[in-house]
C-alpha cells in the first residue's frame, strides 16, 4: 500500500490584496525612466539588475532606477518611485 500526499501549490496573501487591471503598456521604452523595485528577497536583485541590463541594451536613452523596498512596499518608496519612472519593473525571490 503506498500514501500519496497532495500539496496545494497556491500561495498565501501576506495582507489585503487589490484586485486592479494592467497598467497600460508603452510602444517603447525609448527615453523613459525604467524602476526596479525590489523587496528585498533574496535572489530578486540579481533579476531586476540583469532585467535592467537587458532593457538598456535594447532600447534607447533608457534611465534605469532601482528602489529597494520590503514585503508589502513602503508608501514612501511606491509614491517616490510613481513620480520618478514611466513603467516598472518588479521582482521577488527566495
Amino acid at each position: 500500500m503506498y500514501t500519496l500526499e497532495v500539496l496545494n501549490p497556491v500561495a498565501l496573501n501576506e495582507g489585503d490584496t487589490k484586485i486592479t487591471n494592467a497598467a497600460p503598456r508603452p510602444r517603447s521604452l525609448d527615453g523613459l525612466t525604467l524602476g526596479l523595485l525590489w523587496n528585498s528577497k533574496r535572489g530578486g536583485e540579481v533579476a531586476l539588475n540583469k532585467a535592467g541590463e537587458l532593457v538598456s541594451g535594447r532600447f534607447k536613452n533608457v534611465k534605469v532606477i532601482r528602489y529597494d523596498g520590503s514585503m508589502p512596499c513602503d508608501p514612501e518608496i511606491m509614491d517616490r518611485a510613481k513620480q520618478e519612472c514611466d513603467v516598472f519593473i518588479g521582482s521577488s525571490a527566495d
